[in-house]
């Protein structure tokens, strides 16, 4: 009776870790796809802020480095 039990309730945890890991892979694309696209909107965000930095900078004379 205890080696059933065992049996069955080591068959269950593994029916649920297979479906377990399906699931989250089946979910992986989307969760990837909204982690690149926050990615590209904050490297186009630092752009830009950068540009604007750039743009708004007072002009310096270079510096005499090479003589």
């Amino acid at each position: 009776m205890k080696r059933r039990l065992k049996i069955v309730l080591l068959s269950l945890g593994v029916l649920g870790g297979y479906g377990w890991g399906l699931a989250s892979l089946g979910c992986h694309r989307e969760r990837a796809q909204h982690r690149r696209a926050a990615f590209e909107q904050h490297v186009a965000d630092l752009c830009v802020q950068a540009a604007s930095r750039a743009h708004n900078a007072p002009a310096q004379e270079p510096s005499g480095g090479a003589r």
